[in-house]
């Protein structure tokens, strides 16, 4: 289509519920925990119970119903045992984990308290942890099934890229105590 941005161009493309439906029950197979253990949930679990926060799913309740616009420890996804990726937030993972390795670079260079380049370290070794072990999943399964599982994911990205995601209603309450 000829534009300079791909977000312009996803602005057209919609994936149909059913591609959608496919695909999450393909991959709420092949989701994990923090420490890359098998965490498989239900199709319905992995839309109704969990919200997609920007390196993988959240089940943590608060942040759920935020629609991922309230996380407690602001988005150290990995080490959070609500923490729930799936292989179509791997590209997300190893491009965060690069983000962080940049931005230890810098705390190094502004001799940043050790504290400061000790947790960007963990969570670095953390993300890189939970991508090697998926991968290391989906390099076991039959060619057939990766094949499936890699244009699930490539759906599931779609669909999160178009930002079409809604919002649970919050209780509001009064300030007064009323």
């Amino acid at each position: 289509m000829d534009h300079d941005d791909p977000k312009t161009t996803m602005g057209y493309y919609r994936v149909s519920f059913e591609r959608k439906r496919q695909a999450v029950k393909t991959l709420s197979l092949m989701v994990i925990d923090r420490h890359g253990s098998s965490a498989p949930c239900s199709s319905r679990a992995y839309e109704q119970r969990s919200v997609a926060v920007p390196f993988g799913g959240c089940t943590e309740p608060s942040n759920v119903k935020a629609g991922g616009q309230s996380c407690p420890i602001r988005f150290q996804c990995s080490g959070c045992g609500f923490y729930r990726p799936d292989p179509s937030y791997l590209p997300a993972i190893e491009d965060h984990a690069n983000s962080l390795r940049a931005d230890r670079e810098r705390a190094m260079a502004m001799d940043a308290a050790g504290f400061v380049i000790d947790n960007l370290t963990a969570q670095i070794t953390s993300y890189e942890d939970v991508a090697t072990k998926m991968r290391k999943r989906m390099a076991a399964l039959p060619e057939d099934e990766r094949s499936e599982l890699e244009d699930a994911a490539a759906v599931l990205r779609r669909v999160r890229a178009g930002g079409d995601h809604k919002l649970l209603p919050l209780t509001e309450v009064s300030k007064t105590g009323k």
